[in-house]
C-alpha cells in the first residue's frame, strides 16, 4: 500500500472534514461515513444503518451542529454536483447477466441482408441460363461482377482485420470465374460458367453476411461490457470550502484520482478502496453483494448497492479489466495467444500461396484453352477459406475474455488465457480456497497445571503483531468473547509457516506454533501429541502453546470447507485435471479436507519456501500447471505456477500475469480452467477445419478436378462452420456456467 499511501499524500484535492451526524450528533468522517443522504443542499453522513432510517423519519436534532457551506467562487455546475439530480444514473442495461449477454446468445440475430448482392447473383445465374446470344452473356458476366462487388463492400470491415488478400480472394475468383465463362460461351457456346460464376459470387456474398452475422453476438457482448463502463465518475472538486464533488466523463479520470461512488451507482473506473464501507455486486452478473472495505478492489462496472466508497483509481481508460476484453483477439505481439498468431501466418501465407496456386491451375489444368485455365485459377481463388482460418480462431478468445470478464473472471492477455487452456495439473492453496478462510477456535485444551485464562491472555499478546492472519484473527475473537484482554510480550518474532516466538513479561519464550516450531525450540510436545492427533483427525488445526519450556496448551481451529469446493473439484476433474492440495498444516489434517472432495493427492506440512519448490517440481514433471490461492497469502506457491489463479484480485493496481478473480469463490477458478479450455478447443478446431479442408480442396482446384461453383459453395460450407466459433462458445458457457 506504499504505492497508494505516496499517490494520496501528493494529491492536491482537498482533504474531507469530520462532521456530526445529523441523527445522533456522533462525529463522522465524510469519507468513511456507513451511510450518505443526498438533499438539495448538500450530503448528509451518517454513522450507520439505524441513524439513516431515524434521519428519514426526520430525526434531526444534530442537524444544527452542521457547519453550513460557505460561499465560494466555484462555478455553479460544480456546486451543484451533489444535488440528487445529479448522482449518476443506474443504467439497468449494463448488467450482462440475464440482459445483454443473454440476448445476445440465445435471441435471433438480425444483421441487414446484402439484397443488392443477392439480387445481382440470381438475375446473373438467370441470364446464364437463358443467354443464347452474347448480349445476355455479357449482361450475366456484369450482374457477377457487381455481387462480387456487393460481397467485398459488405465484408469491407473485414479487410482491416485480415488483410487484403482474405478479403478480395473469394470475390477476384469470382469475377474470373466469370470471364472465363464468357470466354467459354464465345468458343464453345456454353453457359454452364457463366451459370457457374453466378452461383459462385452468390456464395461470396453469403460469406460476408456469415462473417457479419457470426461477429454480431460476440460484439454485443463485449458491448455491454463497454456499456458498464460509460457515464461519469465523481471527483473531489478543486476550491475553498467543504469538501464538494463535481462530474466528469469517466474517460477523463486518470490513474491515481480518486472517485466518490454511492448507493445505486456504477464503479466505473478499476481501484482500490481508501474509505467508505459498502456492499457492491462486484461484476456485471453478480447476485450476490460483498462487503468492500479500506483496501480491498473493486472494479469498473461493480454496483453498489448499499453505502459509499472513496476510491483511488488503479486503472482507467482502455486499461480497465473489461476495457481490455475486446482486444484478446489481436494477432501480434509477445501476449497474442500462440494459435491467433500462427492462424495470423495461415492467412498471410495462404493469400499469397492462393495466388501461386492459382497461377499453377493455369498450367496443371486438364482442361485445354484459356476458358479452362482461367476456370482452374478462379476455383482455387474461392476455395481458398482464409477469412474462416482467421476468424474462427481470434473470434473464441474473445467471446472466452468478455463472457468471462461478466463473471468476474480477468485473463491478464490472451497468452495468459491460452495457457490457462493447457493446464494439466491444478494445486489448491487449502486455507482460503477449498475452506473458508475464516477459523474458529474450537477448543483450547491447557496441559497439566496451565492456568485457560492466562495461557489465553499470553497467546492474544503474541498475536497481535499479525493482526490480519486468519488464526491471529479467530484467537482475537475467541478471547474477546470470553472478555479477557491480551497480555503484554515483546520481542515477536514470526517463523513463515510455522507459526511465532516472543518473550513473556517474566522473560520466559512463549512459542504458538505447529509441532516443527516447538521441536526446532527444543520444546518436547510428546505429552500434548494425543490431543492434537484426534483434533487433527477431525480435519481441524492444532497448534500447540510453549511456556517456560514446556507445552502447556492445545489449541484446536476449525475452518469448514467452502460452500462449492466439491464442485469446482469436480469440474477440475471433468477437464482430466489433477488436483492436488498444498497446505502448510498437519497431514492428517490436510487428507481429512481432502477426503470429501475425493482428492487423494495432498502435500502438507509445507512453509512457504517449500510450497514454492513444490510447485517448481510439479512444473518441471511435462504440463502446465495452475495454482489456485489468495493473493497477499498464497504469494510463494503462486509465482512460480504457469498459471497463477489469484482469487480476491481482480482491481488491484498490479497487472500481474495469469487469471485474476473478483470473487473468493473456488468455483470461479474452475469455472476459468473450463472457460480457456473450450476457447481454445474452438480456436484450434476452425483453425484445422480451414486449413485441412481448404488444403484439399485448394488441390483440387488447381489440378481441375474442382470447377468454381462447387469449389465456392463447399468453401462456404466450411465458412458456415468455422465463423461462429464465438458465438457458439458463448452459448456453451451460458449454458454450462449460470452467473451467480
Amino acid at each position: 500500500m506504499k504505492g497508494i499511501e505516496s499517490t494520496v499524500m501528493h494529491s492536491a484535492r482537498p482533504r474531507p472534514e469530520i462532521e456530526p451526524c445529523p441523527a445522533c450528533g456522533r462525529d463522522t468522517d465524510a469519507l468513511r461515513a456507513r451511510r450518505v443522504v443526498l438533499l438539495d443542499d448538500g450530503m448528509r453522513y451518517l454513522c450507520g444503518p439505524e441513524c439513516q432510517e431515524a434521519f428519514r423519519r426526520g430525526a434531526r436534532d444534530h442537524e444544527a451542529q452542521r457547519v453550513p457551506a460557505r460561499p465560494t467562487s466555484m462555478p455553479q455546475q460544480v456546486r451543484e454536483a451533489t444535488r440528487p439530480r445529479f448522482v449518476l444514473q443506474q443504467r439497468e442495461d449494463t448488467r450482462v447477466g440475464e440482459t445483454a449477454a443473454h440476448r445476445a446468445v440465445f435471441a435471433p440475430v438480425r444483421v441487414p441482408v446484402p439484397w443488392s448482392g443477392i439480387v445481382a447473383a440470381v438475375a446473373g445465374l438467370a441470364l446464364a441460363v437463358f443467354a443464347k446470344v452474347a448480349l445476355l452473356a455479357f449482361a450475366s458476366l456484369a450482374c457477377t461482377v457487381a455481387a462480387a462487388v456487393a460481397a467485398l463492400h459488405y465484408g469491407r470491415d473485414a479487410r482491416r482485420d485480415v488483410g487484403l488478400l482474405a478479403w478480395a480472394a473469394g470475390p477476384a475468383g469470382a469475377i474470373l470465374a466469370g470471364i472465363a465463362g464468357t470466354i467459354a460461351f464465345y468458343e464453345v457456346g456454353r453457359t454452364g460458367a457463366l451459370a457457374g460464376a453466378a452461383v459462385a459470387a452468390g456464395a461470396m456474398v453469403a460469406r460476408s453476411w456469415l462473417d457479419s452475422r457470426a461477429r454480431r453476438p460476440v460484439a454485443d457482448v463485449v458491448q455491454a461490457a463497454h456499456r458498464g463502463l460509460t457515464g461519469n465518475a465523481r471527483v473531489p472538486a478543486s476550491g475553498e470550502g467543504p469538501l464538494r464533488y463535481e462530474e466528469i466523463p469517466a474517460d477523463e479520470v486518470r490513474t491515481g484520482d480518486e472517485v466518490f461512488v454511492v448507493e445505486g451507482e456504477i464503479l466505473t473506473v478499476d481501484g482500490v478502496v481508501l474509505g467508505g464501507e459498502a456492499e457492491v455486486l462486484l461484476h456485471p452478473t453478480a447476485q450476490t453483494p460483498s462487503r468492500r472495505r479500506i483496501g480491498d478492489p473493486v472494479l469498473g462496472g461493480s454496483r453498489v448497492t448499499d453505502g459509499a466508497l472513496r476510491v483511488l483509481a488503479s486503472r482507467v481508460a482502455g486499461d480497465r479489466a473489461l476495457s481490455r476484453v475486446g482486444r484478446f483477439g489481436e494477432v501480434r505481439g509477445p501476449r497474442a495467444a500462440r494459435v491467433a498468431q500462427l492462424a495470423d501466418r495461415v492467412t498471410a501465407v495462404g493469400g499469397i500461396g492462393a495466388l501461386v496456386a492459382a497461377i499453377l491451375g493455369l498450367a496443371l489444368t486438364g482442361d485445354p484453352g484459356v476458358a479452362g485455365q482461367l476456370s482452374a485459377a478462379a476455383a482455387v481463388l474461392l476455395a481458398a477459406p482464409l477469412l474462416a482460418a482467421r476468424r474462427g480462431t481470434e473470434s473464441p478468445f474473445v467471446a472466452a475474455a468478455s463472457s468471462a470478464g461478466a463473471r468476474g473472471i480477468f485473463y491478464s492477455d490472451a497468452r495468459s488465457l491460452e495457457d490457462a487452456g493447457r493446464v494439466g495439473v491444478a494445486v489448491l492453496c487449502s486455507t482460503g480456497t477449498v475452506t473458508e478462510g475464516r477459523p474458529e477456535v474450537t477448543t483450547f485444551e491447557p496441559i497439566g497445571d496451565a492456568s485457560l485464562d492466562g495461557m489465553l491472555r499470553l497467546v492474544a499478546g503474541a498475536e497481535t503483531g499479525a493482526e490480519k492472519h486468519p488464526i491471529a484473527l479467530a484467537i482475537d475473537r475467541y478471547v474477546r468473547a470470553r472478555g479477557l484482554t491480551a497480555a503484554p510480550v515483546r520481542r515477536i518474532t514470526h517463523h513463515a509457516g510455522r507459526g511465532l516466538t516472543a518473550l513473556t513479561s517474566s522473560g520466559e519464550v512463549l512459542i504458538v506454533g505447529n509441532r516443527q516450531l516447538l521441536l526446532d525450540e527444543g520444546v518436547s510436545v510428546a505429552v500434548a501429541d494425543a490431543e492434537a492427533a484426534r483434533a487433527e483427525a477431525r480435519g481441524q488445526t492444532a497448534l500447540f502453546v510453549g511456556h517456560g519450556g514446556r507445552v502447556r496448551a492445545v489449541i484446536s481451529l476449525q475452518d469448514p470447507l467452502r460452500v462449492g469446493a466439491r464442485a469446482a473439484v469436480q469440474r477440475l476433474f471433468d477437464q482430466s485435471i489433477e488436483v492436488i492440495i498444498l497446505s502448510g498444516d498437519h497431514r492428517a489434517t490436510v487428507e481429512a479436507i481432502a477426503k470429501p472432495l475425493d482428492v487423494t493427492n495432498v502435500k502438507a506440512e509445507l512453509v512457504p519456501a517449500e510450497q514454492r519448490e513444490a510447485v517448481r517440481r510439479l512444473r518441471g514433471s511435462g504440463g502446465l500447471v495452475a495454482t489456485v490461492g489468495l493473493g497477499g497469502y498464497n504469494d510463494a506457491p503462486l509465482d512460480v505456477a504457469d498459471v497463477p489463479i489469484i482469487l480476491g484480485h481482480a482491481g488491484l493496481p498490479e497487472g500481474g500475469r495469469g487469471v485474476a478473480i473478483a470473487s473468493d469463490d473456488v468455483r470461479d477458478a474452475a469455472a476459468s480452467l473450463w472457460i480457456a479450455r473450450a476457447a481454445r478447443a474452438e480456436a484450434w478446431r476452425g483453425l484445422l477445419l480451414a486449413v485441412g479442408a481448404g488444403g484439399v480442396l485448394v488441390t483440387g482446384a488447381a489440378l481441375g478436378w474442382v470447377g468454381p461453383w462447387l469449389a465456392a459453395l463447399v468453401a462456404v460450407g466450411v465458412d458456415a462452420i468455422a465463423l461462429p466459433a464465438g458465438g457458439r462458445l458463448l452459448r456453451r458457457i451460458e449454458l454450462r456456467l449460470p452467473a451467480r
